[in-house]
């Protein structure tokens, strides 16, 4: 297995920061934690920039397809 070199928080790789108000990121430091377990109760995606995992691909900045086995 090969490890990843995860971008640090000062990169921000962010793709879309038009919605960067709904990302996982800034739901956790607004304490949103009822919105987080609803957006990502089946992750399909992970974000490459902090690993949050969401349920759709809008909901982290940097989004990659979570890897089954």
């Amino acid at each position: 297995m090969k490890t990843k070199n995860y971008p640090t928080k000062e990169d921000n790789l962010c793709t879309n920061p038009q919605n960067h108000r709904t990302h996982m990121c800034v739901l956790r430091e607004a304490g949103k934690y009822e919105e987080i377990s609803r957006h990502s109760s089946n992750p399909s995606f992970v974000c490459y920039n902090c690993g949050a995992r969401a349920n759709e691909a809008g909901y982290v900045c940097s989004p990659t397809p979570v890897e089954t086995s």
